[in-house]
């Protein structure tokens, strides 16, 4: 597809990309009434989540996934969740499904293990318990790390995906080439964000650890001050891998990109403080049948404040969904 260049532009005084990816948080607080659901994973664990849906039964589902150290209830997902329920996807009412990567939201998973940028099997899970659950026609909506995972499935899928009800796919902010993020996050510049983020993620495995201690070594624990390092220590060795770079180099949806085989759309800023050019498959797109990246000035990290006061992003996903049909 034709690569497109946005004409979003955010309000004048978020006048850079940490603004523009900070205050969309604080500025929006959603309430919506939900369902809490369980999902069974195939190694005998259960995702959470929250299913949004009337009495009447609907064939469509917008499945939403969330990002790094995130959850369901961020308010960029709950946005598109009821932006979605008030307007429809595809010109269609559906039901939404928001869940959570093992290890974030409420309740906790049971097991040992904790979500990783690689974890396409547990999005596989979801998606066998849309289908079991009657949904025929499923759209998907994803952001920062959830979108890596949900299109790094798409490409390992194939075409294969048409059979599993998925009609069209939008992510935002998406970090395709692992090892590339976590260097740019990893620059003194970003020192704000690996400070929150490691230490959200160290807190969160050394929770686990202390009711799973057999499964989980905490050796190292304090030497891991940096993205890669947790990568390295902790989620490589958890997940199979020999290390951080092999789960980078194999757990990035940027070498499958080529083989996604649905209408697919994903939206990058040029200021986005996460990522950096070789997060924006530039060339991919070119020539790509499926895939349409479109890419902004502005907006952040996940924020798309627009100048109108409007929440853009919930807007595009939606006209990308109907375009798709």
């Amino acid at each position: 597809m034709p690569l497109k260049i946005s004409d979003f532009r955010s309000p004048w005084w978020m006048f850079n990309g940490h603004l523009q990816t900070q205050l969309p948080v604080l500025l929006r607080r959603i309430k919506l009434k939900s369902r809490s659901i369980s999902i069974p994973t195939q190694d005998c664990d259960q995702l959470s989540g929250n299913l949004y849906a009337t009495a009447e039964p609907r064939q469509g589902l917008l499945i939403i996934s969330h990002g790094l150290e995130g959850s369901n209830q961020q308010p960029y997902v709950l946005g598109m969740a009821q932006t979605a329920l008030q307007q429809g996807v595809a010109g269609k009412r559906v039901d939404v499904l928001t869940w959570n990567l093992r290890g974030c939201g409420n309740p906790d998973n049971p097991s040992a293990r904790l979500y990783y940028a690689g974890a396409t099997q547990d999005f596989d899970d979801v998606i066998t318990w849309a289908g079991q659950q009657g949904y025929k026609e499923i759209y998907l909506a994803a952001y920062s790390l959830g979108g890596n995972i949900v299109l790094k499935w798409l490409g390992d899928q194939g075409t294969a995906v048409h059979s599993r009800g998925i009609k069209s796919v939008c992510a935002a902010s998406v970090p395709i080439d692992l090892a590339a993020c976590v260097k740019t996050l990893d620059k003194w510049s970003n020192l704000i964000y690996r400070l929150y983020f490691v230490t959200s993620m160290k807190w969160r495995l050394k929770r686990k650890a202390l009711k799973y201690p057999d499964k989980i070594n905490l050796s190292g624990y304090l030497g891991v001050n940096s993205f890669y390092s947790y990568d390295d220590v902790f989620s490589a060795p958890l997940n199979g891998y020999s290390n951080a770079t092999e789960l980078h180099a194999k757990a990035s949806a940027v070498h499958v990109l080529k083989k996604i085989a649905v209408p697919c759309l994903m939206v990058s800023a040029q200021n986005d403080p996460f990522i950096n050019e070789d997060c924006i498959p530039k060339l991919i797109s070119e020539n790509h049948s499926w895939l349409t990246l479109e890419i902004t000035s502005s907006g952040g990290h996940v924020g798309f404040l627009s100048h109108h006061y409007e929440w853009w992003l919930d807007k595009r996903f939606l006209e990308f969904f109907k375009e798709a049909v």
